[in-house]
């Protein structure tokens, strides 16, 4: 067996790792930053009529987060896209190797019909935008209905 091939194998599973990681505080950064867009608009106007709320705030507000949500939804699809290829590399390093792992794991999920976490975690900023939309949409015709 090629010791230089298990040395890259190691080096591209460690990387795997490091993405990982980066993908996850990236993910963790926008819901922060989303967290606390909710947090203004419950908090700026508390206790207020829906009429009697600053809507130019809400609809900016709203605005920004759907800007923040679309950005998201690129970074997971990046990230989507990256653990794909370092995959489909490690896969093609395993047919040099005495076994497969990642290429028998990736058959067992799919025999399984699991589909892999990206999957479902790029629809959380996107049921976010149609939120934030529905926001923006109301809080734009209450304040074409103000004028």
């Amino acid at each position: 067996m090629d010791s230089t091939l298990i040395e890259q194998y190691k080096a591209v599973i460690g990387d795997v790792g490091n993405i990982g990681t980066r993908y996850t505080t990236a993910n963790r950064f926008y819901l922060s930053i989303l967290s606390a867009f909710v947090a203004v608009l419950a908090l700026t106007e508390s206790g207020k009529a829906l009429e009697d709320v600053n809507l130019l705030l809400v609809l900016i507000v709203s605005i920004f987060a759907m800007v923040v949500c679309y950005i998201w939804t690129k970074t997971v699809n990046f990230y989507r896209a990256l653990f794909g290829a370092k995959l489909q590399v490690l896969g093609e390093m395993e047919k040099g190797l005495a076994f497969p792992a990642y290429a028998r794991e990736y058959e067992i999920m799919k025999e399984k019909g699991v589909q892999p976490l990206t999957e479902n975690e790029r629809n959380v900023p996107v049921i976010l935008w149609g939120f934030f939309g529905a926001v923006a949409v109301v809080s734009l015709a209450l304040l074409g209905a103000q004028l």
